[in-house]
């Protein structure tokens, strides 16, 4: 039996420190300490706090993230949720309440946003 619908859920008392990559959805609610790569969505819920460089399709963020992320699709940030890094994504959302202490890029295109920031910088020097 195959489950369409399967997730990881990093538990509220469970500490992880390296790297986490994977194709299926994560759900944060513990810590994470490392880089996170997630060709799918992140949820990071209030209790979760990563302190990460973080990429995925789409994140969003109840507790906090310390750390740079690069979203290919949406980034949304609700009330209580914080980010202290730079964020990429086509489209941010910061709710009423939320906080982010960063730079936002929201022109990306879709076929460079899994880049690392630097190699992308490094795109844009060599084209101008």
């Amino acid at each position: 039996m195959t489950h369409d619908n399967s997730q990881t859920v990093i538990g509220k008392t469970v500490t992880i420190k390296g790297e986490i990559s994977g194709s299926e959805p994560l759900i944060i609610e513990g810590t994470v300490e490392g880089r996170v790569q997630i060709e799918t969505s992140v949820m990071i819920r209030d209790s979760g706090l990563v302190k990460a460089d973080l990429d995925a399709a789409n994140l969003n963020i109840a507790g906090g993230v310390v750390g740079n992320i690069a979203v290919k699709e949406k980034v949304e940030i609700v009330n209580g949720g914080y980010v202290v890094g730079d964020i990429r994504a086509p489209r941010v959302v910061i709710n009423d309440g939320a906080s982010v202490k960063g730079h936002i890029e929201m022109e990306v295109d879709p076929d460079k946003a899994h880049l690392p920031l630097n190699k992308l910088w490094s795109l844009y020097e060599c084209s101008e």
